[in-house]
């Protein structure tokens, strides 16, 4: 992570993030964030998060929300050519400063569950399952369910 930057969510990282997502469809499915949806939920401090900067692009980002008293994440992204650097749980471990700071008591996530990979992840990082959401991802004619999954601080 040496070339790597880390920096707060900003409305001028929202096109980055939005080209991003669609380089890796594959990954993304039908759920893709627009550029206009992210600008706006980021203006008006709907979104909070961080973006990895590698090679002076967008190499990875984290978009959560606060919700009552936790945080959602609904969506954490690295580059396929970054992962396995630690990028990931740094942004975990973004969200749970957020959460300590303004005394939240969970994270919680919806993961596709064909996505093995993520979900290892996510327990290797404590989360456990608390729910699953039918049907909640789509990618082409085919719909997936989401597992919900937490982590309780």
């Amino acid at each position: 992570m040496n070339k790597n930057l880390f920096e707060k969510l900003k409305t001028q990282h929202s096109e980055k993030i939005f080209f991003l997502q669609k380089k890796y469809r594959e990954d993304f499915g039908e759920n893709i964030w627009k550029t206009a949806e992210i600008k706006k939920s980021i203006k008006n401090n709907i979104f909070q998060g961080d973006v990895l900067i590698a090679s002076q692009r967008i190499g990875g980002f984290c978009l959560f929300k606060k919700i009552d008293n936790y945080v959602e994440i609904y969506s954490l992204f690295v580059d396929p050519k970054l992962r396995k650097k630690g990028i990931a749980r740094f942004f975990i471990k973004k969200c749970i400063e957020y959460c300590y700071k303004n005394n939240l008591k969970k994270i919680i996530l919806d993961v596709n569950e064909t996505n093995s990979k993520a979900i290892e992840f996510y327990k290797r990082n404590n989360f456990i399952f608390c729910g699953k959401r039918k049907n909640y991802y789509r990618s082409e004619e085919v719909f997936n369910d989401a597992l919900t999954m937490h982590l309780v601080l």
